[in-house]
């Protein structure tokens, strides 16, 4: 008799979702990013290996994540997807709360910071 195991689904460390704007279909433009344990991906780009010094000095990033930090920062001003532009939305292992970048002003979040360094090192 055989058994079959399924592995046990661990949330990614970080996922982005970028909405807004008009894409050429004529519908809202929208792309996905991820950093799960091992791999950096985005919709349209070719994922590639997260290192062990990149893992953790992001997890470092997002533990100093501050929820007081994120309510006395608010976003200011018109949300970009209000003139064809587009939000961020990040989500963090570990933190319960999502990060839209039309709610909070994200600039001094360093877990930010970092996942945005690492996605730009994709390669279309």
């Amino acid at each position: 008799m055989s058994i079959t195991r399924c592995a046990a689904s661990v949330a990614p460390i970080v996922t982005l979702t970028r909405h807004g704007g008009l894409c050429v279909t004529g519908s809202e433009c929208r792309s996905a990013w991820r950093i799960d344990d091992a791999t950096i991906s985005g919709d349209g780009y070719v994922p590639r290996r997260l290192t062990t010094t990149e893992r953790a000095a992001l997890l470092r990033a997002i533990d100093a994540i501050d929820a007081t930090y994120l309510r006395a920062h608010p976003f200011k001003g018109t949300c970009p997807v209000a003139y064809d532009g587009q939000e961020s939305i990040y989500r963090f292992r570990g933190f319960a709360r999502s990060l839209p970048s039309c709610t909070y002003d994200l600039r001094g979040v360093g877990a930010v910071q970092v996942a945005e360094r690492l996605f730009g090192t994709l390669k279309p």
